[in-house]
């Protein structure tokens, strides 16, 4: 039987930031294979199936890649230690999500000789950097699935949707000179100052079940340094995104403006630990599952009838619920609040809950069919008795 908290130890003491997370993956694909086929796919995601009969399929799925540690000095541990104390587990990718790929694979194993149907496994890369753009080359390959269960923390309650993600390129232009003589050039981080307030402070629309659209800056940079007066800058916004919005109708609302800047969608290359390279456009659409939707109800009963969720963040259901239109819901370990802090940190006992969860998921989700007995020779004479008596 997989201990969770081992496993849970061992992938954290595994550094596996986006686009390193190939010790991870052979990590986690020696313990899968203990009672799965399993093997090394698209954008080196672990992924495994197990056929049990007919019955449903189902996609258990996380993400293998965390976010750097930050400022080390911020920690009350080393963040890669795996230091479990006062009853909690330490370290990067305890909560966001290492915690929930443990419970999934130890709560598989529990249940496997409960359920009937097939069970698919999909443990992606590069999720932090371009949610949805691993599992989309994932789900090319395997048979469509019936319901995907995404293991992003949900302190225990059952996730069903979120905005989505833009990420915006605004660039401005001006023309170079001498940093003695600005008044020779024209200075475009000055064009940007002057526009920047105005691409912020933009009506954003609303979701009465998401929330509202939000804008961030994420970073600024020009391609000049020293004393030159710089022709270019740009700056990064996260445009969280609310359902019906497509990347023409964001990019609509800032070409009105008309602020003598340019915006675009940002289009990126990443290359995966395996070599593979994904072309990624940074638009990953909302997504919501109606509360009354059969596989949404089954799942929440399995679990007890836990609260309904909507996460705050994104996650690979852009590309499974958002584009393809697949069943997708949530739930795992950990508060999300904690994510991408110093300090990161697991209640081992939320880790053993979930464990439970994903068996009792599995098992309501994945359940076989009855078999009705043939009668015997005396119950078909009551039978037949009973036939005549009411003719």
């Amino acid at each position: 039987m997989i201990d969770p908290l081992r496993l849970l130890v061992g992938l954290v003491r595994i550094p596996s930031l986006s686009g390193e997370e190939g010790a991870a993956a052979d990590f986690l694909l020696r313990a899968v294979r203990t009672f799965c086929d399993v093997e090394i796919g698209p954008g080196g995601a672990v992924v495994g199936q197990l056929k049990r009969g007919k019955g449903p399929t189902l996609l258990l799925t996380g993400h293998l890649d965390t976010v750097p540690p930050g400022n080390e000095a911020a920690w009350s541990v080393p963040p890669f230690s795996g230091e479990v104390r006062e009853g909690c587990l330490f370290g990067r990718g305890a909560v966001d999500m290492k915690g929930a790929i443990a419970a999934q694979v130890a709560g598989a194993s529990r249940a496997l000789t409960e359920i009937q149907g097939t069970l698919l496994f999909a443990y992606v890369t590069h999720e932090e950097t371009a949610e949805g753009a691993v599992l989309a080359r994932v789900l090319d390959k395997f048979p469509k699935p019936d319901l995907v269960i995404l293991g992003e923390p949900t302190d225990l309650r059952l996730g069903i949707g979120h905005r989505g993600r833009a990420v915006l390129k605004v660039e401005a232009r001006g023309r170079t000179a001498h940093a003695s003589m600005p008044e020779l050039g024209d200075n475009a981080i000055e064009r940007l100052v002057r526009a920047l307030p105005k691409l912020l402070s933009l009506p954003l629309p609303s979701d009465p079940m998401l929330g509202k659209g939000t804008v961030t800056p994420v970073a600024v940079s020009t391609p000049t340094s020293g004393p030159i007066v710089p022709d270019r800058c740009t700056v990064l916004l996260d445009r969280r995104v609310v359902r019906g919005e497509r990347p023409d109708s964001v990019l609509s609302l800032y070409k009105e403006l008309d602020l003598g800047v340019r915006v675009e969608i940002v289009r990126e290359e990443l290359r995966a630990y395996t070599g593979e390279m994904l072309e990624v456009e940074e638009f990953f659409p909302a997504w919501l599952m109606d509360p009354q939707d059969p596989w949404v109800q089954r799942a929440r009963a399995a679990l007890g009838n836990v609260p309904l969720k909507v996460w705050r963040f994104s996650t690979d259901g852009v590309e499974s619920c958002g584009r393809r239109g697949i069943p997708t819901v949530g739930y795992g370990p950990g508060d999300e609040r904690l994510a991408h802090q110093p300090d990161e940190h697991l209640s081992i006992s939320d880790l053993e809950a979930a464990v439970e969860g994903y068996r009792r998921l599995l098992i309501e989700l994945m359940r076989p069919e009855k078999k009705h007995s043939r009668p015997t020779g005396e119950k078909r004479k009551r039978r037949r008795g009973k036939r005549q008596r009411s003719r």
